[in-house]
């Protein structure tokens, strides 16, 4: 995803769009994890690509966090819901801290945006430098290449009164990108009915391949399939 799309200009969208998905009870979930990974209640918690900061708004009661997204519209719009957190916009590929920190996470398949081995692993390395030795990284990718199929119809909604958007897409493949030409039809009152086509292309990388881009960079790594969201899982990872 560049930096020019909807989720850019527009976070209000975004965020409506994915209202329907339970933050706090995946958090719930995240902090279950982290604490096996020997992270406290209190500790320094970095988000990748925190997008609107609707993790950012539950994990903030728990640790002490901060959070970057390659969009400054969506920094900008998640400081609202992490007021105190240092929140920033950078390149998952090529960011740096001021000090190691606990733990790190990048959810909701973000890293799926990467779109070849080189990236993946510039971003693995730069995940290693933020992250203090013994401390944790937990990552949600995106799909593999064998559970993406293509020409498949999907809609998501957002009803509200004030806001309704109805999202629609078809899927389609290149290689080992997945290829999605996203139609926003949205409606607010007073205005027009506006129409936006977004076109996402992600990397379906294989287990692997990203297990072994974390390990090269400094992490013991391990797979756990029972993650936030059906089919993807989560990487689980302890900086060497």
């Amino acid at each position: 995803m560049t930096d020019d799309t909807i989720y850019a200009t527009r976070p209000e969208l975004y965020d409506a769009i994915y209202a329907w998905k339970d933050y706090r009870g995946e958090v719930i979930r995240l902090a279950e994890l982290l604490g096996a990974l020997g992270v406290r209640p209190g500790s320094s918690v970095l988000e990748a690509a925190c997008g609107t900061g609707n993790h950012l708004q539950h994990l903030r009661h728990i640790y002490a966090v901060s959070g970057f997204d390659l969009n400054a519209g969506m920094v900008a719009f998640a400081r609202a819901k992490a007021p105190g957190a240092h929140l920033f916009a950078a390149d998952m590929t090529r960011f740096a801290v001021a000090e190691p920190l606990d733990a790190l996470l990048c959810l909701f398949s973000s890293i799926g945006y990467l779109l070849d081995e080189g990236s993946l692993r510039a971003c693995a390395h730069a995940f290693a430098a933020a992250v203090r030795p013994g401390g944790a990284l937990i990552v949600e990718p995106w799909l593999e290449p064998e559970s993406w199929a293509v020409d498949r119809p999907f809609m998501t909604l957002h009803d509200k009164p004030e806001l309704r958007i109805a999202r629609v897409n078809t899927t389609g493949r290149e290689g080992d990108i997945a290829v999605m030409d996203m139609h926003w039809l949205v409606g607010r009152k007073g205005f027009p009915v506006e129409h936006f086509v977004e076109h996402h292309r992600m990397w379906l990388c294989p287990r692997e391949t990203m297990r072994a881009a974390f390990e090269e960079a400094g992490f013991t790594t391990r797979f756990e399939p029972d993650g936030l969201m059906k089919d993807r899982g989560l990487f689980l990872g302890v900086r060497r």
